[in-house]
């Protein structure tokens, strides 16, 4: 008898210390205390091994335990702290109030040539190093959705390099019926050039022929005008804010602008918000012999990390626009996160290729929901059976009468594209667009 009383005062006991040390999973919308609005890849931070950023529509859902502290950061916003137990539906983050000063051009340009030969020398010695990441691609355009998912590794030091995936999935949805899992309107494309573009390059290949923010202290002549402003951040680390305006008489080459977020004292870049202008996609018809050329809006931002002792790709998102097409990509470094990986592919010329190529590992799909898809992310994703997801039922696919309504017009140009590849490329003849422009083209 007293061996089954304390049998079961040792289990009640195990009970106790296995629910103390659940995963509950906590979901909430990060937003501007000032506007309202969403905060979008706003990084939630819990260890090294555990951690997201919030998706486009500043929403994020992460696995941890009750008693975990999250830490909730974006660049130009107070950071904050939340016990996980005590998180609420909606988390809202303060601009930093704190007055801004004028940093001098002197100061600047020291701030620079610190910052890119200090980038370039950690480029050199940590040439090796790699990290893991979570790739999403989302394209949409009028009547359709696609969206294309997958894991990869790159050589991540100061920029990203030498990309190789190892396991993905991908989905259409056109007007509210799924057709197939061929994704249409980027069926084939090398659009992942994009994840190798940065303020700092060590790597040009395909972007030596733009200019970026790192060009002010490589090359000789004015490519940009500089300005700079200090702030501090809460724990009182002082932020030089560097923004680089593009000469408005370069038009021979596509230019990268923006801001740089650096680490006065320790030297470090933090964060880069960036454009760029002087960028085209050029679509080939192959059936009626037609090319079309648009120039597109370009946007990124990137996070760095530096707890590896060196400037490394953190967080990485992006937006193409033209017209009312719009592709949407992000990318996350997974940090200490345990993966194994039965299949690797480089990626070469095509990037959806090489996903559907490397095929699908259930092992590394069990950690999905890394970062938390958007409703509409959802909608394709669920529609199509190539994604393996559990639980269904609790997700609204149904398209919306706003998202089935079609401009006839651009759906017909769109159809043209189908089937047909959109890549970046250089070197067009002078009759097509200026002499050395970036262009997507089959």
């Amino acid at each position: 008898m007293i061996r089954y009383y304390l049998c079961i005062v040792i289990f009640g006991f195990s009970c106790a210390v296995f629910a103390q040390e659940r995963l509950d999973s906590v979901c909430a919308v990060v937003k501007d205390a000032a506007t309202g609005e969403p905060i979008p890849y706003a990084m939630v931070y819990v260890s090294q091994s555990c951690g997201t950023i919030t998706n486009y529509d500043g929403e994020f859902c992460l696995q941890c335990l009750p008693t975990d502290v999250l830490r909730i950061s974006c660049m130009g916003y107070q950071r904050v702290y939340c016990k996980a137990a005590e998180l609420s539906e909606a988390i809202l983050m303060k601009p930093i109030a704190s007055t801004l000063r004028e940093v001098t051009v002197m100061a600047t340009d020291d701030i620079l040539l610190r910052l890119v030969r200090k980038m370039q020398k950690e480029a050199k010695k940590n040439k090796k190093a790699e990290g893991h990441y979570f790739f999403r691609l989302t394209t949409q355009y009028p009547g359709t959705d696609e969206l294309a998912e997958a894991f990869l590794s790159a050589k991540s030091c100061v920029q990203m390099r030498d990309i190789t995936f190892h396991s993905g999935n991908r989905g259409l949805l056109s007007e509210g019926i799924l057709e197939n899992s061929d994704l249409k309107g980027l069926g084939r494309t090398n659009l992942h050039l994009f994840l190798r573009l940065a303020p700092v390059l060590v790597n040009f290949d395909v972007w030596d022929i733009a200019y970026v923010p790192a060009d002010i202290v490589l090359k000789r002549g004015k490519i940009y005008d500089v300005s700079c402003t200090a702030f501090k951040e809460d724990d009182g680390t002082e932020i030089c804010k560097i923004t680089v305006t593009g000469d408005s008489g370069i038009v021979s080459r596509p230019v990268l602008e923006g801001s740089l977020y650096v680490d006065r004292k320790k030297c470090r870049l933090l964060h880069f918000d960036g454009q760029m202008r002087g960028l085209y996609l050029r679509a080939y018809d192959q059936a009626r012999r037609r090319i079309t050329t648009n120039e597109v809006q370009y946007t990124m931002h990137v996070d760095y990390r530096h707890d590896h002792g060196f400037t490394e790709i953190a967080n990485l998102s992006g937006t193409i626009v033209r017209d009312k097409v719009m592709v949407r990509y992000l990318l996350f470094n997974l940090g200490d996160k345990e993966l194994t990986f039965k299949k690797s592919v480089r990626v070469e010329n095509n990037m959806l290729q090489t996903i559907d190529k490397v095929g699908f590992d259930s092992t590394l799909w069990d950690m999905t929901g890394i970062v938390k898809r958007t409703q509409q992310e959802e909608r394709v994703a669920f529609q199509d059976s190539t994604f393996r997801m559990p639980d269904r039922s609790k997700y609204n696919v149904a398209p919306t009468v706003q998202e089935r309504e079609t401009n006839t017009y651009l759906k017909d140009a769109i159809r043209q594209l189908k089937g047909n590849t959109m890549q970046l490329h250089r070197g067009l003849p002078q009759s097509s667009v200026p002499k050395n422009r970036v262009v997507l083209i089959k």
